[in-house]
């Protein structure tokens, strides 16, 4: 543990200015106490192997943590002499220390004990990299501590209107770690950040545990304000961690770089508590490569413009994403799930989302989900099971009737009230229950709709369509097959399902529609043969005018 190594330091200085030395007795009494502490070293913290590095205090370098001195040269003679011998632990012992960029090498780890800050300087001439912590093609690094990292945001913004904007200058990042391998951070605050918090680029085994990231929300949201945006990396593992963000909190992205990494894989995150002003997690919208094998659970969102983002944007591939066991309350449009798949520009290539699955879902916001791929390239594979929502409609949608195509991107707050999914083949929706929030509006319409869908299926649904509205329940429009089984009619309901235009091959089993006014309508032009139905429960109207 890296308290006790820093207090057997001190015993040993304390040996050599008194006169203990010279005392037999005495000097048994600090051999034995120090022989107990050197036992403790050899323990193990939190599964973590036990330091045997050496240790680096900033102060012994010249640092001096008085909140105005700018200790960049210090911490860097500190750093460099812990790379120099090989590895250590430069540690920051409680005070404010002001600096510049500080640059990480291989094998060291900064520790910030609690009552530590690391407190960005406000000079844009002490800055490199536009970073306050860079480390490119180092292995072995860390950050871990109970101290906290201050990135001074408002010193680098401007008030207007009400908001913060970005100022003449600012750091983009307080920490980029560029092609690293085996990045720890751990236990740390991090916070006022001018621009994005976390960035790691094409790193191999990043780990992010129990980290504190503290930026401004709402009134106080600071312009681009993200918290870890894991770019192009591997083997990623975001644990325990709170987030309160003034942009998107986690971003998975591929940016367009020279001789970048093309690919993200194998990233989990979990346990996690988020607040956001924008998407709490995400995926894209810079997507220049692969994302697979990405797991997300035990998840709680306190509040965010979205729950769940998907944005691909720039081509690309997506193949494996799961949502698992995620508590959301949104606010002012926030939507729970957000997917949305086109084109940045008319010479992007299409990307391709397939095998995404959100399941275990607890969600209040002013929307449901709302799925739009392209015309041209179907998303694939989607699966929402297990999950409920509250639709609570604080805000008006203009867009809610017939959502423009393509939908734009960053419109998760003015998306539909309801499920709306188009454009999507092997759609699987199971387990989902919508309730509206009162007093109802009959704008709100229908809980579902699917237009052009290929593979439909919808199992274990219970909902209706809002008061007063003449939509139905669930809406058909251009879908090539459709299993719906195991649903139930809430009371009031009046339609349950339509089937519209462009619509074949609908099967309708096992389904309660004993409340409902109707089970289905047929618009015209469909043949009634493309809809088979069996062993359903049929509308208690029906069976009294039999």
């Amino acid at each position: 543990m890296i308290f006790v190594k820093i207090l057997i330091l001190r015993v040993v200085k304390s040996i050599k200015r008194s006169k203990m030395k010279r005392n037999l007795l005495n000097s048994a009494i600090v051999i034995f106490i120090t022989s107990i502490l050197c036992f403790l070293l050899q323990t193990t913290t939190y599964g973590l192997k036990p330091y045997n590095l050496p240790v680096y205090d900033v102060k012994e370098f010249g640092a001096v943590g008085d909140g105005v001195t700018i200790n960049t040269d210090a911490i860097r003679k500190a750093i460099d002499k812990a790379a120099q011998d090989g590895g250590g632990v430069v540690y920051f012992p409680p005070g404010i220390y002001v600096t510049g960029t500080i640059l990480i090498g291989n094998n060291v780890t900064l520790y910030l004990e609690a009552g530590a800050t690391i407190s960005g300087s406000v000079h844009k001439e002490d800055y490199e990299y536009g970073c306050l912590i860079y480390s490119e093609n180092a292995v072995n690094i860390a950050i871990r501590g109970r101290g906290t990292i201050d990135g001074n945001g408002e010193s680098f913004w401007k008030r207007e209107k009400g908001r913060w904007v970005t100022g003449d200058w600012r750091p983009n990042r307080i920490m980029k770690f560029v092609k690293c391998d085996n990045l720890l951070l751990e236990d740390i605050t991090i916070q006022n950040s001018p621009a994005w918090t976390v960035h790691p680029v094409d790193c191999n085994r990043v780990t992010i545990r129990g980290i504190s990231i503290l930026n401004g929300i709402y009134e106080d949201d600071g312009p681009n304000t993200d918290g870890i945006n894991p770019d192009g990396c591997t083997n990623v593992h975001i644990s325990d961690c709170y987030l309160q963000c003034g942009d998107n909190a986690i971003t998975f992205k591929i940016t367009d770089r020279p001789n970048g990494n093309r690919i993200c894989r194998d990233i989990t995150v979990t346990n996690c508590i988020i607040i956001s002003d924008r998407i709490a997690i995400k995926l894209g919208s810079e997507t220049h490569g692969e994302f697979r094998n990405i797991t997300v659970s035990n998840c709680t969102i306190i509040d965010g413009a979205g729950g769940i983002g998907i944005q691909m944007r720039d081509g690309g591939l997506l193949d494996g994403f799961l949502v698992n066991n995620v508590s959301m309350t949104l606010k002012d449009g926030g939507q729970p799930i957000y997917i949305w798949s086109h084109r940045r520009t008319d010479e992007t290539p299409f990307g391709t989302v397939r095998n995404v699955i959100i399941s275990n879902i607890t969600a209040v916001g002013d929307g449901c989900i709302f799925l739009t791929g392209p015309r041209e390239k179907y998303m694939e594979g989607i699966t929402l099971e297990n999950i409920t929502l509250f639709m609570s409609g604080g805000r008006e949608k203009e867009w809610n009737d017939d959502p423009p195509y393509p939908f734009p991107v960053f419109g998760p707050q003015n998306s539909p009230y309801s499920i709306f999914c188009r454009y999507v083949s092997d759609l699987k929706i199971r387990n989902v229950q919508i309730t509206w929030n009162s007093p109802e509006k009959k704008d709100w319409g229908s809980a579902i709709r699917c237009f052009h869908v290929n593979e439909l299926e919808i199992d274990g649904f219970i909902g209706r369509q809002s008061l007063n509205s003449n939509a139905p329940a669930i809406w058909l429009k251009d879908v090539k097959g459709a299993f719906i089984r195991n649903c139930r009619a809430p009371k009031e309901t009046n339609n349950f399902l339509k089937v519209d235009e462009g619509t074949e091959h609908v099967t309708l089993m096992g389904n309660d529609f004993s409340q409902a006014k109707k089970m289905f309508t047929v618009e015209s032009g469909i043949d009634l043969n493309e809809i088979f139905e069996m062993g359903n429960r049929k509308p208690n109207s029906y069976l009294k005018n039999k």
